[in-house]
């Protein structure tokens, strides 16, 4: 799989962010997707579940840049053929957001990225794969349960919208959708 080692690549270059007085934070957790494409949920359902990882850098009192990867997999059945399906999403985003003001045991965020997002499904003997740019919007809480360690929970819509080729047929698709996520994160 290409994708993870993108990521870390990613992610770890957002190590390299000059990390002083508690400005870097990187958390890990997990989200649910809910996915924006029709044909998407009537093969594979309503949701899918799959890890996430976030880092970024607190460019001043309010303002931070970050960078997250999102993998998600699922398994289905084609209808009316019954056979079987599998798909994958990625979701690279590099974004930038607002938060209240630190120091508190609860704070608030609202952030906004460009958004990578790609796409691979084997079925019927088939394996279709694209990717294409998008946007993510949302918002969240944290939690500080130390000075240093939050529990952060967010809701975002995260978009791409391809067309992809498969069994000789055009499908215009929606990669991505409504993500809930649950993360435990660190300062430094």
């Amino acid at each position: 799989m290409k994708k993870i080692p993108v990521c870390i690549v990613l992610l770890s270059a957002g190590l390299l962010l000059p990390a002083s007085s508690g400005r870097f934070f990187a958390s890990a957790g997990g989200a649910a997707l809910f996915s924006g494409d029709s044909v998407f949920r009537n093969i594979y359902g309503n949701g899918q579940f799959g890890p996430e990882l976030r880092a970024g850098y607190d460019l001043g009192r309010h303002f931070y840049l970050w960078l997250e990867c999102g993998l998600f997999a699922a398994r289905g059945e084609v209808p009316k053929l019954k056979d079987e399906a599998k798909a994958s999403q990625y979701l690279l985003a590099l974004g930038s957001g607002w938060q209240t003001r630190r120091g508190r045991r609860w704070q608030a965020d609202l952030f906004a990225a460009l958004l990578w997002a790609g796409f691979s499904e084997k079925a019927m003997g088939e394996t279709a794969a694209k990717s294409a740019p998008g946007f993510e919007a949302g918002g969240g809480l944290r939690y500080f349960l130390q000075k240093k360690i939050f529990l952060q929970a967010a809701v975002s819509y995260a978009a791409a919208w391809a067309t992809v080729r498969f069994a000789e047929v055009d499908k215009d698709i929606v990669l991505g959708g409504l993500r809930l996520s649950g993360r435990v994160g660190l300062r430094f």
